[in-house]
């Protein structure tokens, strides 16, 4: 009798416990997802805190201002696009026409023109380190594949970002470690900041 009690349950309540069974699925699943998720986070705040390869990197521009910091969770104001955003790159301000400098030795991976961040260098280092210096004048003293040293002038700093015109001339500075998007100051020499 007990049998049969049991199978008119299941049989009368079976989509609820279908439903149930799906809910409790998807709760389940969606748990793995932000545990997998805060494990990605914590990676990446540990880039974001951490030299992992001890590499100190000369200023790109001499004397230069800082006008906006790096930023990879508290949104800073883009002025010109009118937006909050994350600014996972460093903004220097140097004198008129100021001379950009490869920070450290590697090659040149790429020169590029994008409207939002103007003409573009990418050096490719060593132990998984990319450099990317925007916003730079279009005529710059470097092509794809040639080798650079630390100070070799590889540009000059312009108003060829559109996407931050409003900040005048400067360079948009950025540091990839492994693809991600790194705190530049995490690598320039103290005494210059």
């Amino acid at each position: 009798m007990a049998n049969t009690q049991v199978k008119y349950f299941f049989h009368r309540h079976k989509r609820l416990l279908i439903t149930l069974c799906s809910c409790a699925l998807a709760i389940a699943l969606i748990c793995i997802v932000a545990v997998k998720s805060a494990e990605i986070a914590r990676d990446e705040d540990y880039l974001q805190t951490t030299n992992p390869s001890n590499i100190t990197f000369v200023m790109p521009v001499k004397d230069g201002v800082v006008i906006k910091d790096f930023s990879n969770t508290a949104l800073k104001y883009n002025s010109t696009l009118k937006q909050w955003e994350a600014h996972k790159a460093v903004d220097i301000k140097g004198a008129d026409n100021a001379d950009v400098y490869a920070c450290y030795a590697g090659e040149i991976l790429s020169i590029e023109n994008d409207y939002l961040k103007g003409t573009v260098v990418t050096i490719k280092h060593s132990n998984s380190l990319q450099t990317v210096y925007a916003s730079l004048d279009e005529n710059v003293n470097v092509e794809v594949g040639d080798k650079v040293n630390a100070g070799d002038i590889i540009g000059k700093v312009s108003t060829s970002a559109k996407g931050e015109s409003n900040d005048g001339a400067h360079l948009h500075f950025e540091v990839l470690l492994d693809g991600v998007k790194t705190d530049p100051n995490l690598y320039l020499e103290n005494s210059n900041k």
